[in-house]
């Protein structure tokens, strides 16, 4: 009867349809030291999130407890946080270069470099794969025989810029925003700068995308050059401020080329710029019972059952606004939320070829697979709020979230009894809250216990996790270390990328994760 329930339980385990699904959380420091490689390693209360067939009794270390965790991880693609704070910094200076745009005024050393720093940040964030994603766990386990119960609480955010590259123009439609003086500065330090703007001008075949932008029509690179700089020096401004900005501006020139040249002849005022970004927030409380059993030598299954309250928030904010900010974006998301109750299904197995086959097979290779939320379980997202701005509401998704099927396969290896190899690899490809933004993890795991005793044990854990369906996404090395005294345990681990970016002025890296657990086995 065990057999046959087990056949019908592969059936259901592999008709589970390999779509979309959220991305995958590395719940757990064990398995987030060894790269994210879970399903085949997982033993006591962590085996209910990885793999409930690892909750089957059959070994002295899947013993009854009980542990609390923690975890977050955070990932940008590329420069893209880099160049959001930049933007939300200078925000100050936009206020100011658009006030001069309305009022017709004359452009500033300070507009100057303002005009190409900005669009040299705006166009890094062009394209569909760009944004941050930000994951989050935390919850605690009991496992008892063959049973397990958990309460957990995961959580995922993005914000995702969106890029107005029409509205980049700088003028008013009937006004000049540069006045007509192409002369030659009379001060020889300001003409020295309108030579170097006029050669980096031209080194970056950016004539005709300023005149389109500017609304002027200079027939070289000179005269635009000198009427910059002269419509700079009458704010009486010292040469040497000027030379500081143009030079800012000239360093920022190559990056702002691209966006100039394209989207220059735009027929939208710079004033009306409507670039933002947009914050969304999924997280779910889960209460989960869990069942692992043996049906033949060899084979185990098992399975979770799940009530799952779900909350789903939105927000956006205005990048060039300074009465918007950046950072306030997750709290302004807290605000616009929605809740739905519902329930999913996880089903997992594992195979120990050496105890299926009755050999002792080299290396001992252990084989799982795991299938979350196999019912696809749906929420409502919040409604947009009253008052909000038109370009925000043309971003709002409505459209339901759902947390689509997950398929996740690990083999482990021993080739001591101090050491194991592990590696997982997503079957879905699975959907993040980003738009255009795929996920389907690879991960390597190594673990080696440095003190293997009874009473003592102090594993060492390294690891390495690339995203195999996303490029901006770079990978990210882990390492973990474990103190297992009596019954008494305490793991971390912590995640980091070799790219990085700065913000506020520190520098980060582009992806970081770490996690932390406490638990009594007994």
């Amino acid at each position: 009867m065990k057999l046959k329930t087990g056949i019908l339980f592969f059936v259901a385990l592999f008709a589970v349809q390999f779509v979309s699904a959220q991305q995958w959380q590395l719940v757990g420091p064990r398995a987030m030291g060894m790269g994210g490689a879970g399903v085949a390693t997982s033993y006591g209360p962590d085996a209910q999130y990885w793999n409930p067939a690892g909750l089957a009794s059959e070994d002295e270390r899947n013993e009854a407890g009980f542990l609390i965790n923690a975890g977050a991880t955070l990932e940008t693609t590329d420069k893209v946080l880099e160049s959001v704070d930049r933007l939300s910094d200078m925000s100050h200076r936009y206020n100011d270069l658009k006030n001069t745009i309305n009022s017709g005024g004359i452009p500033s050393a300070d507009n100057i470099s303002t005009l190409f720093e900005g669009l040299n940040e705006i166009s890094k964030l062009i394209g569909n794969n760009m944004g941050v994603l930000a994951n989050g766990d935390a919850g605690l386990g009991f496992k008892f025989k063959n049973f397990a119960f958990s309460s957990r609480a995961l959580g995922t955010g993005a914000v995702r810029p969106v890029i107005d590259t029409q509205n980049i123009q700088f003028y008013t439609g009937s006004t000049t925003f540069v006045p007509d003086n192409p002369t030659t500065p009379s001060n020889a330090t300001n003409a020295s700068t309108a030579v170097i703007l006029a050669n980096a001008i031209d080194a970056n075949n950016l004539l005709a995308g300023l005149n389109s932008l500017l609304n002027t029509s200079y027939a070289n690179s000179s005269q635009l050059a000198n009427a910059l700089i002269n419509a700079a020096a009458s704010y009486s401004i010292s040469p040497d401020k000027i030379a500081q900005a143009i030079n800012t501006a000239i360093e920022n020139m190559p990056g702002a080329s691209e966006i100039i040249q394209l989207y220059g002849s735009s027929s939208g005022s710079y004033k009306d710029n409507k670039t933002l970004a947009m914050g969304d927030v999924a997280a779910f409380g889960e209460a989960a019972l869990g069942y692992g059993t043996r049906i033949a030598k060899g084979v185990k299954i098992g399975g979770n059952v799940k009530i799952i309250s779900g909350y789903l928030a939105e927000t956006g904010v205005m990048l060039l606004s300074d009465h918007d900010d950046f950072s306030d974006i997750i709290d302004k998301a807290k605000d616009n939320k929605k809740n739905t109750n519902t329930w999913a299904v996880d089903l997992g197995a594992l195979v120990n070829l050496s105890e299926l086959t009755g050999k002792n097979i080299w290396w001992n290779p252990q084989f799982g697979v795991t299938a979350r939320n196999i019912n696809g379980p749906k929420f409502d997202r919040p409604d947009a709020p009253a008052g909000i701005d038109a370009a925000v509401l043309a971003q709002w998704n409505t459209d339901k979230y759902q947390l689509k099927p997950q398929v996740r396969a690990g083999a482990s290896f021993n080739p001591f009894n101090w050491m194991t190899l592990a590696t997982d690899i997503d079957v879905t490809e699975n959907d993040t809250l980003l738009d255009g933004i795929k996920s389907r993890q690879l991960a390597l795991g190594l673990e080696i216990n440095l003190v293997n005793g009874r009473k003592f044990n102090m594993p060492l854990r390294l690891g390495y996790n690339k995203n195999l369906a996303e490029s901006s996404l770079c990978p990210f090395y882990t390492a973990g270390i474990g103190f297992n005294m009596l019954h008494f345990f305490v793991e971390l681990a912590g995640a980091v990328s070799t790219k990085t970016s700065k913000v506020d002025g520190r520098t980060i890296p582009n992806s970081a994760a770490a996690s932390l657990t406490l638990g009594f086995l007994f």
